[in-house]
């Protein structure tokens, strides 16, 4: 996937494949992108499908929010291409998650806390709380942002999701928390392209507030 100089103001891009998660997504390679003229940096990448992006100028997107492959940073001028810096290195070898390799992060929590998108794909608990626990999703989640959570004290342990509405047949009003206090009930919760939550798993006694 290396980004070469083709001429004037054109890139060709080497094909390869990479791993998003456990999917293996090809990339066929490419010829005749043609950069915008007089950008200091360009920021070339493949998106998660595979999809390649040349017109990013501020910077390469945050990896927590929009997971990418890295290329390449362009400098352009005067009709042609100036200089091409490497930037796949750190993406050679990868552990893809759930084969094996990189495990699910969990964390207990004995006093409330507020959760960020790039912990997306985490377990959370409150195993160790003496009192009830509180923690508060991510407001303006990205789409499929996703967090687990278990009771593990028999304390009540809370999800609020801010102003945003976390979807199950206990409720679907916005800006109620969720909350369960028997050991062994766990709610699973992924963000949805309208700005809240929908449950996609849960075991036990879930209610929202009041």
């Amino acid at each position: 996937m290396r980004v070469y100089d083709e001429g004037w103001l054109d890139v060709g891009v080497k094909s390869g494949k990479f791993w998003m998660g456990t999917e293996l997504v090809n990339y066929n390679g490419s010829s005749g992108n043609t950069l915008a003229d007089d950008k200091e940096n360009i920021y070339v990448y493949l998106d998660s499908a595979g999809v390649l992006v040349t017109n990013e100028y501020s910077g390469f997107p945050n990896m927590a929010t929009t997971p990418h492959i890295r290329l390449a940073t362009v400098t352009t001028s005067d009709g042609d291409i100036d200089s091409i810096i490497d930037c796949r290195a750190g993406h050679n070898v990868v552990m893809p998650y759930g084969a094996g390799g990189l495990k699910q992060i969990i964390e207990a929590h004995t006093s409330d806390d507020t959760l960020t998108a790039a912990e997306s794909g985490s377990a959370h608990s409150n195993l160790g709380a003496t009192s009830t626990i509180t923690l508060t999703l991510p407001a303006s989640a990205p789409e499929g942002t996703v967090f687990t959570f278990a009771v593990q004290a028999a304390q009540e342990f809370r999800i609020d999701p801010g102003t945003a509405t976390i979807r199950d047949d206990s409720g679907q009003t916005a800006d109620k928390y969720k909350a369960a206090d028997a050991i062994g009930e766990c709610l699973t919760v992924v963000a949805d392209s309208n700005g809240d939550w929908a449950t996609i798993a849960k075991n036990g006694t879930w209610t929202e507030e009041a």
